[in-house]
């Protein structure tokens, strides 16, 4: 299988494109021609294409928003694909709705479940746009026994004054930690480090990487309850992950899962049971393959 790969990692590293590549890389019956950190892609499946190319696939990328000058040059067989991010912030989202619009994709991907009609008004049908949400990257994050728990609680990212108020509250009661500018193996050593793990989603896609990886860590994870954008169809709330709504329910679950060992023990063990049977990126990858009529991985 031919399958020419579209992503941006530029001062994003490890982004979901750079995990499907890692996984793509180890399957010896597919040829990827992989592109990234590049503004624009006039000319690339001009020049990378062939007439055995099955498949373009573009992950979670804003720039290369060009693609419908190059419909006239794909192979009749080639299939295009995209799996879409970050559509919860306007800022984000301009280029791959524009994308989207201008370049009719066989199917379009989108992580944040409840933005399957922003998709449909973009001239798509039901059949074509697949909610297909993030995951993790298990031969990355995973238990690291060895490393101390030097902090209660923490998180890995960037801050806004969303997490900020929330840091706030959780500083006056606990060892708090916040990790920034880490990726993959680091983040995953910072994450080892810590009791809990909070998830404080940017807007209400509470189902984004960092809690399949905080799960795949092996940590219990504490997120801000969103209801509707697909956690309750994954995980089950006070068996695979604590939620809360104001500040004092974050306070009270952060207290509980603190006060036992056992509890954290148990809600961690659950969790990451589930995301290594259904929600790594191998797991994606053949959803998205199967949905698109190719054979999956093996």
């Amino acid at each position: 299988m031919n399958i020419i790969l579209c992503y941006n990692d530029i001062n994003r590293f490890f982004t979901p494109g750079s995990y499907v590549l890692k996984e793509l890389s180890n399957q010896n019956e597919i040829f990827i021609n992989a592109h990234c950190r590049i503004p624009e892609d006039t000319g690339i499946c001009r020049e990378s294409s062939n007439p055995d190319t099955d498949l373009i696939l573009i992950v979670d990328d804003g720039t290369h928003f060009k693609m419908h000058h190059e419909r006239g040059f794909l192979p009749k067989k080639c299939k295009v694909a995209f799996w879409i991010s970050d559509l919860h912030r306007s800022d984000w989202s301009v280029h791959r709705l524009q994308m989207i619009r201008e370049f009719k994709f066989d199917h379009v991907f989108y992580a944040q479940k409840n933005f399957r009609q922003k998709i449909l008004d973009c001239n798509y049908q039901q059949h074509e746009c697949s909610w297909l949400p993030h995951a993790t990257d298990a031969d990355i994050f995973k238990p690291m026994p060895w490393i101390d728990k030097k902090y209660d609680i923490g998180f890995v990212g960037y801050l806004n004054s969303k997490r900020e108020q929330t840091i706030n509250v959780l500083k006056e009661y606990v060892n708090f930690k916040h990790f920034a500018s880490v990726w993959s193996w680091q983040a995953c050593h910072n994450m080892n480090e810590l009791k809990i793990g909070l998830n404080v989603p940017v807007e209400d896609d509470v189902l984004n990487m960092r809690c399949f990886e905080t799960m795949s860590v092996g940590i219990p994870l504490l997120t801000s309850r969103v209801v509707g954008n697909g956690m309750e169809d994954f995980f089950e709330e006070d068996k695979d992950y604590l939620a809360f709504s104001d500040d004092q329910e974050l306070k009270e679950k952060a207290v509980r899962l603190l006060a036992s060992p056992d509890l954290r023990k148990t809600i961690a063990d659950s969790a990451r049971n589930k995301v290594l049977a259904m929600h790594t990126y191998r797991n994606r990858i053949n959803s998205l393959l199967a949905t698109m009529g190719f054979n999956m991985l093996k």
